[in-house]
């Protein structure tokens, strides 16, 4: 693991003890909780102004040609976006939309600079160039272009000069204010009781609670226990009760090995011990997929969110993998597409092949129902090319 990497994981273990408000803290994380819960409404008051500010136009609300329908988060870490983005760019051409990905490109040296990740016939960017998400986006949707860079209004206009789009979806977008849209679609995490969340950095809020009233779809995900669920839905309900509501689980799809891109089957993993490595958001959502997937695991590696594993790490896991006795060595399929463009992966290297999918036709139909409204409503205040 690189020194930065490093870095980052104790920085993340270090915040994941301060949010989470179990007993048995010591007294350093009780002192830093309490600083922290001092620093957290003045940061909540920051990002609640800068979008007041924004919205009356004391600060330059950027506007595109064309509709821009934003997947975002109210919290820090995975909540399932990226899967969520690419139901919702499939759906578009569905429907006869010709969609583009605008995305940040988290974990790269320049996050400012612009890159075309994919030009919907062709990749175009490595990791390293345009970041993870944005490669991942680009693999799994092959058809849309996906543009990467922290100025998404300027790669919204470098796309349209080259495509004849008409729909951007907005990658995490729901706190980049700078850049107006039409619709607001909001993910949150069912597994995470919604009622004891706090604002960063006493906790994962990006911003308070109330900012959910702006949403015009909320996405439940990972919605697999009945009861964890009905108490998200009763809470947002009463909290929202305008707010359209639908549940979504993420399914294990496939696996797949990376060195040679062969489908093994999900029933690959069933009854095997494994070696669960990752670099995402929400690493415990892929030991819970592994799990469901019939899998053991017997030991496990978490990188921080968008970390780029070296060959050294490689090395290390195979080793690891055989005192452990494992039969595989598991990863996402995000973090898959930084270890294709790595010489020499094992053969033991395979990933798990995510999508989103709705807990029943109605919660689609109603998802369905919220995009295309949103899109006939910019349309009508001139929305379009």
């Amino acid at each position: 693991m690189s020194l930065k990497s490093r870095i980052g994981q104790v920085a993340e273990e270090t915040f994941s003890s301060i949010a989470d408000d179990s007993p048995g803290k010591g007294p350093l994380e009780r002192a830093l909780q309490t600083t922290f819960g001092v620093v957290a409404p003045v940061y909540g008051a920051a990002a609640w102004t800068s979008r007041l500010l924004h919205e009356a136009g004391v600060l330059k609300r950027d506007r595109l040609p064309a509709i821009v329908l934003s997947v975002g988060n109210l919290t820090l870490g995975g909540t399932g976006k990226t899967p969520f983005c690419i139901w919702l760019a499939r759906f578009l051409q569905q429907k006869g939309r010709v969609p583009a990905v605008l995305t940040r490109g988290y974990g790269r040296d320049e996050e400012d600079r612009l890159v075309l990740v994919h030009d919907g016939k062709k990749l175009r960017a490595t990791v390293r160039q345009a970041g993870d998400e944005p490669v991942f986006l680009a693999r799994r949707l092959e058809s849309v272009p996906v543009a990467a860079c922290s100025n998404r209004n300027r790669a919204g206009r470098a796309l349209l000069q080259r495509f004849e789009i008409d729909t951007f979806v907005l990658d995490d977008g729901f706190q980049h204010v700078s850049l107006d849209r039409q619709g607001d679609i909001v993910l949150l995490d069912a597994t995470k009781p919604l009622n004891s969340l706090k604002v960063f950095p006493r906790g994962t809020l990006r911003e308070p609670l109330g900012a959910l009233e702006r949403a015009h779809l909320l996405v439940l995900t990972r919605c697999d226990d009945r009861a964890q669920t009905g108490q998200a839905v009763r809470f947002l309900k009463s909290r929202y009760p305008g707010v359209p509501i639908v549940r979504t689980r993420m399914d294990t799809t496939g696996v797949l090995r990376l060195r040679d891109g062969k489908a093994l089957g999900a029933a690959a993993l069933h009854d095997n011990a494994l070696f669960v490595a990752s670099a995402v958001g929400n690493p415990a959502s892929v030991r819970l997929a592994v799990g469901r997937a019939g899998g053991r695991v017997v030991r496990e590696i978490r990188l921080p969110d968008h970390a780029l594993p070296t060959k050294k790490d490689v090395a290390n896991w195979e080793r690891a993998r055989r005192r452990a006795g494992a039969a595989y060595i598991v990863v996402t399929d995000k973090d898959a597409v930084k270890l294709r463009e790595m010489d020499g992966l094992p053969g033991s290297f395979v990933s798990l092949r995510i999508s989103l999918g709705f807990v029943n036709a109605k919660d689609e139909a109603l998802a369905q129902k919220v995009v295309m409204s949103r899109i006939r409503a910019g349309a009508l205040r001139g929305y379009l090319k």
